[in-house]
C-alpha cells in the first residue's frame, strides 16, 4: 500500500469534459475539476460561491419570449431593455421606470412581437438604439429621458434597388452619352412624346387617346407613362407593349389604382423613376446607371462599363434594363443584422438577398444610395462562395467582421484608408459558421460567438503572427457545457480580483460561466443552475442580469356545493360537480347525506374516491361510472334495500377542501455579490417580509448575517414569510443553489505506471480557504467554531475565516480518491486551493 500526497494549488481549468477523463497527460487536468457547479473560478486560482440573484421585477405569466438589451446612454445613465410581446420595460439601476411618455403604462408599446425575440439583432449609437428582423421594418429607438423614449420605423431617405424580376426593353430613341466613364450625362433624342386624356384601363393597361402620335406598333415600348390628373394620379410605370390598331398600352408594373375616362397622362423619355435603373448598350460597350433625373430628356449617370466613344447610340442598339425595386420591403424582407462602422450604418443579409451586407453614406445613416461611387456614397457587397452564406451578425471592430451561417468574413482595412466603394471588398477567413439569434461580444479584441450547432464557444480574432484572422475554439476543454446556447453576454473586469466572465444561457435553462484571463491563457468553465430555467442575460454596467422561470404555488379553497335527487330505480345515475376551474383529485370525500332505507333511520354516507371504487356504510354499493375535467358521474349498481317500486331522496355536499398548483412566473434579477441565495429579498430590521414571487416555497433566512433556517411563504395574499427571530441589522431571504466542488481523480506519477483501476482512500484533507463560513469534504461538516456576536442581540454568527482547515477520518475505498466539496448552509465560501493525502492499493 502506497501512500502519496496530492496538492492542487488552482482550478483554472475549471470544469473537464467527461470525455478527457484519461487524458492525464494533459497539463490542464491537475488543475481541473470534474464538476464546478454554482461557482466562479477567480483568476488568482481559486473557487468560490456564486454571486446570488436578486429579486427586482415580477412578469407574471403572461410572456415566455424575453429578450434583455443593455442600453447605456452616458456614464451616469444606463439602462436594462427588457423586451417582451409587443412591450418594452426600462429598468434603472434595476428599478422599472413607471408612467413611460406620460402613458400612465410602466412599459413602451412597440410592433415588436414575441416570434421575433430570438432572432432580434440590434446596435446602439449613443441615444439610439437600432432593431432589425426579417419580418419586420428597421426599428429606431430613441431615450429621450428616464421615462421618455420613442419607437418607430427607421425613416429610410434611400433603399437600394436590385432587379429581382429583371426586364428589359429597346425604346425607340437615341440616346448620346457626354463622356466614356465616370459621372456623365444621358441625353434622349427624336423622342416621341405624347399627352392627353384616356379613353379607359384596366389593371395594367391605358388606352391612349385617339389622336396620339404613337403611330406604328411597339412604338412606345421602353418609354415612361405618368398619370398626371384623375383616377390614378401620381403613377408612373414603364410601358411593355403597345398596340397601334386599339391605342392600348400594355405597362409594368400593375397599376395601383387602374386609370379610366378621366385619367390624364404624359409620355416622356425619362422620369424621375428611372433612377437606379441601367442603360446597356448591345453593339458595342457601355452600362451606365442612372443616378439623379434632370430632365424629361436627361438624365446622371454612372459608368460601370466604360463606352466605346461618345457618339448618338441608335434606337436598336441598346436597351433599358428595369424591374428594380427597393431591396427591403414587408414583400422582400428586411435586413436581419445590423452594426455602427466608421461613420456608416450597415445592415447585413435579408429574407431575398441573404448573403449581401449594404453600408450607408458617411454620416448619412438612414441613406444608402449608391450614388455616383464618390468616398462617402453607400456601398454594397455580396458573399459569393461554394456554399450559403446568410448573415446572421456583424462586429464593428479593427476591421468590420460579417458572422455567416456558412463562415467568417472581414472587410479588410489598412490602418490609414477608411471604407470607400472603390475598396469596399469582403474577404473569406474561416468557415465555422455562426448560431443565428445568439449575439456576438468583443473580448480584448476577439470576437466571441457560438458555432452554428450550438456546440462550440469561438472566439475569432486577428493574428500578427500569420497575418490573417483565425478562430479559437474557447470551449474545446469543456464542451459538454456547451448545450445549445440561446443568449450570450460579457462582464469585463473592474478589478485585480476579477476576471473577465462569459454568460451563456443554454437551451435547458442553465449558464455556462467562462472566467476569462487572457494573458494567463485562464479559460475556465462552471455551470450556474437555479430553482427554474436561466432564459435570457444581459450585463449593463458590469451588472449580470437575468431572465428567470420559476414556479411558484397558488392555492384555492373550494366552496361546498350540494342538491337534492331523488332515488327511484336502480341504474340512477349520479352527476357530482365542482366549481369551476377545479377538478377533481383523488381522495377527494363525497358525503351523501339523508338517504334512508329499511335499515336506518338516517345514515350518513362517506366515499372516499381513492381508488374510485367504495361501498356504502349500509351496504348499497356504488361505483365510479365516468370522469371529466370537472364531474364524476357515480352509478348506483344494486338499490334492492328501498325495495321494489319504493324511492327515496337525498342530497349531497362535497367537503370543503384547499387544492394546490403551481403558476409558472418569470422574473428579472440580478446577480450580486453580497448574496448567496437566488431570488432574493432583503432589508433591515424587521420580524418578517412579503414574497409573493416566492408564494408557497421554501427560503432561506438569513438574519444580521446567521444563516437560522429554512422558512414558508405563504401560498395565499399577503405571501408573508415570519422570521425565526427579529432582524435587528439586516435579513436575507431567498431560494438556496448547491454547490459542487469535485476534483478529478487522484493519478499520480508512479513508478509502476497507471494507477486508474486500483483502489484509492482519502485519508486527510489540508483545504486553504479564504473568508469562507461553510464547508463539507466527502460529506462530512468542516467545523467553523469561530463566533462574533451580532450587536444587539444574545446571539451569534459564524465569523468569516481565512486559513487551512483539516478535515481527517474520510472513509470508504473506491476507484478515483476524489474530494467532492460542498455547502450545508448559504454562507460564503472561497477556496483557493486544497491538498490531500491519499493510500493506494488494497
Amino acid at each position: 500500500m502506497t501512500r502519496v500526497l496530492q496538492l492542487q494549488s488552482n482550478f483554472t481549468v475549471g470544469e473537464l469534459d467527461p470525455l478527457l477523463r484519461s487524458r492525464v497527460d494533459l497539463s490542464q487536468y491537475s488543475n481541473a475539476l470534474e464538476r464546478a457547479k454554482n461557482v466562479i473560478v477567480q483568476p488568482q486560482g481559486g473557487v468560490r460561491r456564486r454571486p446570488g440573484l436578486r429579486f427586482l421585477h415580477d412578469f407574471g405569466n403572461s410572456f415566455s419570449k424575453f429578450k434583455i438589451i443593455a442600453f447605456e446612454y452616458s456614464v451616469t445613465d444606463s439602462y436594462t431593455l427588457v423586451l417582451v410581446d409587443q412591450r418594452i420595460y426600462v429598468f434603472k439601476d434595476g428599478v422599472l421606470q413607471t408612467n413611460i411618455n406620460g402613458s400612465g403604462n410602466d412599459y413602451l408599446a412597440t410592433s415588436i412581437t414575441a416570434a421575433m425575440l430570438d432572432e432580434l439583432n440590434y446596435t446602439q449609437a449613443v441615444d439610439t438604439l437600432i432593431l432589425v428582423h426579417e419580418t419586420i421594418a428597421p426599428q429606431r429607438l430613441v431615450r429621450n429621458s428616464d421615462t421618455s423614449w420613442t419607437i418607430g420605423n427607421i425613416p429610410l431617405s434611400f433603399v437600394p434597388q436590385y432587379a429581382f424580376e429583371i426586364d428589359t426593353h429597346n425604346p425607340t430613341f437615341t440616346v448620346t452619352p457626354s463622356a466614356i466613364s465616370g459621372n456623365i450625362t444621358i441625353t434622349a433624342s427624336s423622342v416621341t412624346t405624347d399627352t392627353g386624356t384616356a379613353q379607359g384601363g384596366s389593371a395594367d393597361t391605358i388606352t391612349l387617346k385617339a389622336a396620339t402620335s404613337f403611330t406604328t406598333v411597339n412604338q412606345a415600348n421602353g418609354m415612361f407613362i405618368e398619370i398626371t390628373a384623375g383616377t390614378g394620379v401620381g403613377q408612373t410605370r414603364h410601358i411593355e407593349a403597345y398596340s397601334a390598331i386599339l391605342k392600348i398600352a400594355q405597362v409594368y408594373p400593375a397599376w395601383d389604382t387602374a386609370p379610366d375616362a378621366t385619367s390624364q397622362y404624359e409620355i416622356k423619355a425619362f422620369k424621375p423613376a428611372a433612377v437606379g435603373e441601367y442603360l446597356n448598350v448591345l453593339n458595342g460597350f457601355g452600362r451606365a446607371r442612372y443616378t439623379e433625373y434632370v430632365s424629361d430628356t436627361v438624365m446622371k449617370a454612372y459608368v460601370e462599363i466604360p463606352f466605346f466613344d461618345t457618339s448618338a447610340i441608335a434606337s436598336g442598339d441598346w436597351e433599358s434594363e428595369h424591374g428594380w425595386e427597393d431591396t427591403w420591403s414587408n414583400t422582400r424582407g428586411w435586413p436581419r443584422s445590423v452594426a455602427f462602422h466608421e461613420g456608416r450604418l450597415y445592415f447585413g443579409g435579408s429574407t431575398s438577398r441573404p448573403n449581401t451586407i449594404w453600408g450607408s453614406r458617411v454620416i448619412d445613416y438612414f441613406n444608402f444610395n449608391p450614388g455616383t461611387a464618390l468616398d462617402d456614397d453607400g456601398v454594397e457587397a455580396t458573399l459569393n462562395t461554394k456554399q450559403l452564406n446568410a448573415i446572421v451578425n456583424m462586429a464593428a471592430s479593427s476591421d468590420l467582421r460579417i458572422f455567416t451561417t456558412g463562415g467568417e468574413f472581414v472587410v479588410i482595412q489598412t490602418t490609414a484608408n477608411p471604407i470607400t466603394p472603390s475598396n469596399f471588398l469582403v474577404r473569406a477567413q474561416t468557415s465555422l459558421g455562426a448560431k443565428a439569434g445568439v449575439p456576438i461580444e468583443d473580448l480584448n479584441g476577439a470576437t466571441v460567438f457560438v458555432q452554428r450547432q450550438g456546440k462550440s464557444l469561438v472566439g475569432f480574432q486577428f493574428s500578427d503572427t500569420v497575418a490573417s484572422y483565425g478562430t479559437r475554439v474557447l470551449s474545446v476543454l469543456s464542451s459538454h457545457l456547451i448545450k445549445d446556447p440561446i443568449d450570450l453576454t460579457i462582464s469585463r473586469s473592474s478589478s485585480s480580483d476579477e476576471s473577465d466572465r462569459i454568460f451563456l444561457v443554454n437551451s435547458d435553462g442553465t449558464m455556462t460561466v467562462y472566467s476569462i484571463l487572457a494573458e494567463q491563457n485562464v479559460i475556465a468553465a462552471s455551470e450556474f443552475v437555479t430553482t427554474g430555467t436561466f432564459l435570457a442575460c444581459a450585463v449593463e454596467n458590469n451588472v449580470a442580469y437575468a431572465v428567470v422561470s420559476r414556479l411558484k404555488e397558488t392555492a384555492a379553497v373550494i366552496t361546498p356545493t350540494g342538491f337534492d335527487f331523488n332515488i327511484s330505480d336502480a341504474g340512477v345515475f349520479l352527476e357530482i360537480t365542482y366549481p369551476s376551474p377545479h377538478s377533481i383529485a383523488v381522495n377527494d370525500e363525497v358525503v351523501i347525506e339523508g338517504m334512508r332505507d329499511y335499515r336506518e333511520d338516517d345514515p350518513v354516507i362517506a366515499l372516499l374516491l381513492g381508488d374510485f371504487n367504495a361501498t356504502l356504510y349500509n351496504g348499497v354499493e356504488l361505483a365510479v361510472y365516468s370522469t371529466t375535467s370537472t364531474t364524476i358521474t357515480i352509478k348506483i349498481s344494486d338499490l334492492n334495500p328501498l325495495g321494489t317500486g319504493q324511492s327515496g331522496s337525498a342530497s349531497f355536499v362535497v367537503t370543503d377542501e384547499v387544492v394546490t398548483d403551481y403558476e409558472r412566473s418569470y422574473l428579472l434579477e440580478r446577480f450580486d455579490d453580497t448574496l448567496t441565495v437566488d431570488s432574493a429579498i432583503t432589508g433591515s430590521y424587521a420580524s418578517s417580509t412579503t414574497a409573493s414571487h416566492l408564494a408557497g416555497l421554501t427560503v432561506e433566512e438569513i438574519l444580521d448575517g446567521a444563516y437560522y433556517n429554512t422558512r414558508s411563504v405563504l401560498v395565499s395574499s399577503p405571501y408573508t414569510v415570519t422570521f425565526s427571530y427579529p432582524a435587528l441589522e439586516s435579513f436575507v431571504i431567498g431560494l438556496g443553489y448547491d454547490v459542487e466542488i469535485k476534483t478529478m481523480p487522484v493519478e499520480p506519477r508512479m513508478a509502476q505506471g497507471s494507477v486508474i483501476g486500483v483502489n484509492k482512500r482519502v485519508l486527510q484533507t489540508d483545504a486553504l480557504v479564504y473568508e469562507s463560513q461553510n464547508m463539507s469534504v466527502n460529506g462530512k461538516a468542516v467545523s467553523f467554531p469561530n463566533l462574533e456576536p451580532i450587536p444587539g442581540a444574545a446571539r451569534n454568527r459564524i465569523a468569516k475565516y481565512t486559513g487551512l482547515k483539516t478535515l481527517h477520518g474520510l472513509l470508504g475505498f473506491n476507484k478515483t480518491g476524489q474530494i467532492t466539496i460542498t455547502q450545508t448552509a448559504p454562507l460564503s465560501l472561497n477556496l483557493l486551493g486544497i491538498e490531500y493525502r491519499v493510500s493506494i492499493g488494497d
